[in-house]
């Protein structure tokens, strides 16, 4: 058989060179990932090597990496040796990406980045890499990665499409590790046949005799490593005769029993040596002398000879010839040999927090204050470089090694902390917080432990009450200490944000207010973006306008996830969400890949209501049906309460009656007993909303009332905004003029222009609905001119149909026309049934004549004149006969009469029944 590469441990590996060859190709062309699979020393690494000669031979540059068994607590460990090798691409990136990937590797220090934002920096590292010539990545024993190195080649690997990058992987089964494949193409090596077993051993070992070849090819049973290693054993003078093992598992025993004979005959010096070189994992042959101290490397020689170790002085490495020896290392090791090992490599990295941490951490013997604090300090750093997991691991260990009560559950408490806020594992956190508050209960003072209760209890209890009390509480206690954490201080500010908003109470503002005040220019930026655009934008300033704008600007180029979330909430009640759009993809793209999966949910919830408000209704539905799956997996029960809003709103405008009911009993369910009182306004705009499209106007009157008191707009009650226009529309429906305009005035006077043309629209709008009649006309068309409001489809078309009711009432029939033709169009395009059937009614009370898909139905609508179709309108909709006779300009007598003959014309006997007909029948004739 014919030998490649020139290496005799690849005879028989034709068809897996061939599957190799077949990835570069494709890796070249397009980008792909391959993960090669298999038992120890069955030849992944050997296939590796192959296939980085072959792509560096036609012309691929090649970089490699790989896990380290005893570095898998170590966060980015691999990634900072991939890093290394690109470091001329590392500065040539954009600086976000840039200074996150620095951050992150402990490069720098700045901001802790985002997962998600290390995970996209380190793909436009390996883009950039690839923009001259393909790239390889080759990764070896890919179940030894640390967790924050793993997350970000699983990202990358199933995004290399459309680009030259290559990733290639070796990993056991059943090895676990941090390492998820999910999507990535696999290819298993398998054992040599016995024929390619025996040419092996023909080439390696022509001096010994077949019949000892075929007993070794026999107990090795095809796998390569031990073919090698027990045909060495079977040629060495000491050589111990070896029993047929008969499996897989046991050949893997029998080499490590070779070796660990190998090794055991090695001086004491050595073996410490190799030990040290084991647990220290990165190879580097600086930090062996280190902690040898005056010991030396020279010990090292007999290992190198016994071809257990490689040793490359250029590099300054050292390298196991396979990870199994290394393994083997530290199981001849004794206790004490391991502890003093760790000690000496503690003491080698005092600028490292996080390697000193970790070996200074297996070196205690029991609990220990100062390792304690060493390993708290790791966590911090790990934090900093936006592995989050990683940062909750080493917070445990220290809370293990904490030999005071206090000080274990205070660590406890910040590992639940970091971990509700930034990887939204509420269940996970509250476990560890349960856990520190039965260990210590004076712990609940602490801010960390209070934002992280209120944070829980919020998002899963919906208990804003308890949760404002202490929170408010904590940050108070926090602000008079000279030395508070601003981190922690920051994100307590946000979730007091949060509450405020959903809880939707005036004290709770006040409190919110009286706390930022006393920070003064002191408060976290973000902390006053939100106070001013998100909890009051009524009376947003223009220079935080401004900034918020300069902001949304730049979201294209960041990649710090936490920076757009609060930057898209700010944008939310000032309608500049469309601004935010790509970021927010990208956000809810790779969101639950890198297990940003809370900020994902919140990207999604947020695209919903752009998705809504252009119009694109059918996008909106799809996304929070995708909204709600996560938050129904991570338990977020309060944030999932923004797509259950969305979702009646979109039923409301669409005229889906029996949805958008359930929705907002199942919001009221949820929000009443728990004293939410924004979540009880979003039930009723959405409810609002259903009525007014229904023409049930005193239903939607109550509603949009129960929002926001007429008259009065309240600076932190951003909903009454939204619904303003409502409780106008609703008003003047029911006759309840001066209610209408003291709200229209009100709306006016708040001046929400400044924040969108939507809002320039609507607050014009209504403004022309209640106008005296010689000027209604130029304020409405004052109100359409607005720049923009095209962006908003059906508000457009509320403020069309608003227009042509009012001409139509001026009897200025054919202006009428005009408006109530381009309202019913509009709302037809969006599939607003019920709003259509309000411009089709008044449209025919023009005497219009139906369109004809308007007009294909049957039944007892069809037969009513105009005005007896305007008044069954307005009966459907609970007004009594004075009141529509009011309404119409004629006498209650007149009113009765139109109705005695609507009922028969109609096939019913009463007024209940008439919304009913009137819908049914406009339903079908709006399909």
């Amino acid at each position: 058989m014919a030998q490649l590469d020139d290496d005799p441990c690849l005879l028989g590996r034709e068809r897996e060179l061939a599957d190799v060859d077949v990835f570069l190709s494709r890796a070249e062309a397009d980008g792909a990932a391959l993960l090669l699979t298999g038992d120890p020393g069955v030849g992944k690494s050997s296939l590796l090597d192959a296939a980085a000669r072959r792509a560096a031979a036609a012309g691929v540059r090649v970089v490699r990496t790989g896990g380290v068994e005893y570095e898998t607590d170590v966060s980015f460990a691999g990634l900072h040796q991939l890093v290394d090798r690109l470091a001329d691409e590392l500065v040539q990136l954009p600086a976000p990406s840039r200074e996150a990937l620095q951050v992150a590797l402990g490069l720098d220090s700045g901001p802790a980045p985002e997962r998600l934002t290390v995970l996209q920096a380190s793909l436009a590292l390996l883009r950039r890499a690839a923009d001259e010539k393909p790239l390889l990545v080759v990764i070896d024993d890919m179940h030894w990665l640390d967790r924050a190195t793993a997350s970000v080649i699983g990202f990358v690997g199933r995004r290399v499409g459309g680009s030259r990058i290559g990733l290639l992987g070796a990993t056991r089964p059943g090895a676990g590790g941090f390492f998820e494949r999910t999507g990535w193409p696999e290819l298993g090596v398998r054992p040599l046949d016995d024929d390619d077993a025996m040419e092996l051993l023909a080439h390696q070992f022509a001096h010994l005799p077949t019949r000892v070849l075929r007993e070794v090819a026999h107990e090795a049973q095809g796998n390569p490593l031990a073919l090698l290693e027990f045909a060495a054993a079977a040629g060495h003078p000491r050589a111990d005769p070896r029993a047929a093992s008969g499996s897989t598992a046991v050949t893997v025993r029998e080499v490590r029993s070779l070796y660990a004979t190998r090794i055991g005959r090695l001086p004491a010096a050595t073996r410490r040596l190799l030990l040290l070189a084991a647990l220290e994992g990165s190879g580097s042959l600086a930090a062996l002398a280190e902690s040898s101290a005056s010991a030396g490397l020279s010990g090292l020689d007999p290992a190198e000879r016994d071809h257990l170790v490689l040793v490359d002085e250029r590099s300054g490495e050292i390298r196991f010839r396979h990870p199994m020896i290394k393994s083997v290392v530290v199981e001849l090791s004794t206790h004490d040999d391991r502890r003093e090992a760790h000690q000496r490599l503690a003491e080698i990295f005092p600028d490292q927090p996080e390697r000193r941490g970790h070996h200074a951490a297996e070196a205690a013997e029991a609990p220990d204050e100062a390792v304690a604090a060493i390993v708290e300090e790791g966590a911090q750093r790990t934090l900093r470089r936006g592995d989050v997991v990683g940062a909750v691991t080493r917070l445990l260990r220290a809370a293990e090694l904490s030999p005071q009560r206090g000080a274990r559950s205070r660590r406890m408490a910040h590992a639940a902390f970091i971990g509700a806020f930034a990887a939204g594992e509420l269940k996970s956190s509250s476990q560890l917080l349960r856990e520190a508050k039965r260990r210590d209960p004076t712990l609940g003072e602490t801010l960390e432990a209070a934002v992280a209760t209120a944070y829980m209890l919020l998002n899963s209890d919906g208990d804003a009450t308890v949760a404002h009390r202490f929170l408010t509480a904590a940050i108070d206690t926090a602000l008079a200490e000279p030395d508070h954490d601003r981190d922690a201080l920051s994100r307590g500010l946000y979730t007091l944000v949060v509450m405020c908003h959903y809880a939707g109470r005036v004290d709770y503002w006040e409190d919110y207010d009286d706390l930022v005040a006393r920070m003064g220019t002191s408060a976290p930026a973000d902390a006053l973006l939100l106070t001013e655009t998100f909890a009051a934008p009524l009376t947003a300033s223009p220079s935080m306008l401004a900034a918020l704008d300069r902001q949304i600007e730049q979201l294209d180029d960041t990649l710090d996830v936490e920076r757009i979330i609060r930057t898209a909430i700010a944008s939310f009640y000032t309608d500049r969400l469309a601004g935010c759009r790509h970021a927010l993809d990208r956000v809810a793209r790779d969101g639950r890949d890198s297990g940003a999966a809370a900020s994902a949910l919140m990207a999604l919830s947020m695209m919903t209501f752009d998705d809504l408000a252009a119009g694109r209704w059918h996008a909106a539905e799809r996304t929070a049906a995708d909204a709600g799956a996560l938050a129904d997996t991570l338990g977020y029960r309060l944030y999932d309460s923004s797509r259950t809003y969305a979702t009646a709103l979109i039923a409301a405008r669409r005229g889906d009656l029996e949805v958008c009911t359930a929705e907002s009993e199942a919001m009221l369910a949820w929000a009443v007993p728990r004293q939410l009182g924004r979540l009880e306004d979003f039930a009723n705009h959405a409810l609002g909303e259903a009525a007014l499209g229904a023409g049930a106007f005193e239903e939607a009157y109550a509603h949009a009332a129960a929002i926001g008191r007429p008259g009065s707009l309240h600076t932190h009650d951003p909903q009454a905004l939204w619904s303003a226009w409502d409780l106008v529309d609703a008003a003047l429906h029911t006759g309840r003029s001066d209610e209408a305009r003291a709200h229209a005035e009100a709306l006016h006077a708040a001046d929400p222009g400044r924040l969108s043309a939507r809002f320039a629209m609507v607050a014009a709008a209504a403004r022309a609905m209640v106008a005296p009649d010689d000027t209604t006309a130029d304020l409405f068309d004052d109100a359409l001119g607005i720049p923009g409001i095209e962006a908003w489809p059906f508000d457009l078309a509320r403020a069309r149909l608003a227009y042509g009711e009012r001409l139509r009432r001026l009897r200025r029939t054919r202006d009428a026309r005009v408006q109530l033709e381009a309202a019913r169009d509009g709302f037809d395009r969006l599939g607003a049934r019920l709003w259509s059937r309000r411009a089709s009614a008044e449209l025919r009370a023009t005497g219009a004549t139906r369109r004809a898909a308007a007009a294909s139905g049957v039944g007892g609508v069809d037969s009513l004149t105009p005005q007896e179709l305007e008044v069954a309108q307005l009966a459907a909709g609970g007004l009594k006969n004075r009141e529509i006779a009011t309404r119409l300009y004629v006498s209650p007598r007149t009113v009765s009469a139109h109705l005695y003959r609507i009922f028969p014309k109609l096939g019913i006997t009463s007024r209940a029944a008439l919304r009913d007909a009137l819908g049914d029948t406009s339903s079908a004739n709006t399909r």
